[in-house]
Parts: C-alpha cells; sequence; structure tokens
C-alpha cells in the first residue's frame, strides 16, 4: 500500500495539513493547476516546469545545486497561530520548492529533518527578517560540534594494566646469589 500525499492546495488524508511531499517515498511529484508552479523531485533531480511568458518552461535542476532543507515560521494573523513551511531552497527564490505546509509546528519539524536526511542537504532555518542561519554547523557532509572531553585516566595510573594483569605475580621468595671468578680470556 503506498502513502497518500496531497495535491497542491488540498489537504492530505486524515490530516490537518495544507500540503505535504512525503520524503519517504521518492520520487513525489507535486501537480497544481495549468499556469502554476509544478515539480518531480527525486533523490538526484528536481524537474521544475513553471509558466515563463505565458509559455511553460521547464528546468532540470540536480538536487547538489539547492542551498538546503529550510523551514520559515509565519504568523497567520490569528492569535498565535502559525503557519510552518519547509522548502527546498536554491539561491533563485523562483526555483525553490515547497515540501510541506503544516499547522503543527512538531509534524513540519520532523518533516524537515527527514527530507534533510533523504536528500542529503543541510537544515536551514529563515528567521523573520529574511536572514537565513543553520542552526548545526557543518564542515562538507560532516556536522561539526563541540570537541568531547577525554577520559581521565589518573584513576587508573595506580592499577596493573590489562597484559600485566593476565601474566602470574612474581614472588616475594629471596634470590640466589652466584659467586665465582670470571673465566674469559683477555688478552
Amino acid at each position: 500500500m503506498s502513502r497518500q500525499t496531497a495535491v497542491a492546495g488540498e489537504a492530505a488524508a486524515g490530516s490537518s495539513r495544507g500540503y505535504r511531499l512525503d520524503p519517504f517515498a521518492l520520487p513525489v511529484r507535486s501537480f497544481s493547476s495549468p499556469g502554476i508552479l509544478t515539480f518531480t523531485l527525486d533523490r538526484d533531480r528536481a524537474v521544475v516546469r513553471r509558466p515563463v511568458a505565458g509559455r511553460e518552461a521547464t528546468f532540470a535542476v540536480p538536487v547538489r545545486a539547492y542551498v538546503g532543507v529550510a523551514v520559515r515560521i509565519e504568523p497567520t494573523g490569528q492569535d498565535g497561530e502559525v503557519r510552518v513551511v519547509v522548502e527546498l531552497m536554491h539561491d533563485d527564490p523562483a526555483l525553490t520548492l515547497p515540501l510541506v505546509v503544516a499547522e503543527e509546528p512538531e509534524d513540519a519539524a520532523a518533516d524537515w529533518i527527514a527530507w534533510g536526511r533523504a536528500l542529503n542537504l543541510p537544515l536551514l532555518v529563515v528567521e523573520r527578517d529574511g536572514t537565513v542561519r543553520a542552526p548545526v554547523e557543518r564542515i562538507g557532509g560532516l556536522t561539526v560540534s563541540k570537541p568531547l572531553t577525554r577520559r581521565n585516566r589518573a584513576l587508573f595510573r595506580g592499577r596493573r594494566s590489562r597484559y600485566v594483569r593476565r601474566r602470574k605475580t612474581g614472588r616475594g621468595d629471596r634470590l640466589e646469589r652466584l659467586e665465582g671468578r670470571e673465566i674469559i680470556a683477555r688478552t
């Protein structure tokens, strides 16, 4: 049985979401009425169809050309209610693709992380003033964090190492002393 995904402008079945594409069911397609953005997205590329000068233009954009998976929180104008938008962000705003539009921040956060992992792109946050920042530092594909402290080995300094512990302990008997004269010929 396949998962149901929403078509642009319609709610997903059994959900209060306005729009959702499933990150676990790649490739995904977003269909909408003619004259509006439509796209197909898989792990390697996005095929974007959008109206340009009265005609429909098609762009094939590799996924690595996208900046990352961004989350944006917009107030809806009602008492503290917000709308959370997760999108595949590109330097060209015309190629930015919406992935999830939700009323519940928890659900959108789970999808945001899942999309980042599925496409192997960094997670981004769009602030209210429009600035974009990464909540986690990265170098290439590695996540950078504060280094962990090393273990304190002072506790083990007075103990024997595990290799020495495997040996038999020495005996405390008195050693014999050998006496005699040296029998080496010297010239």
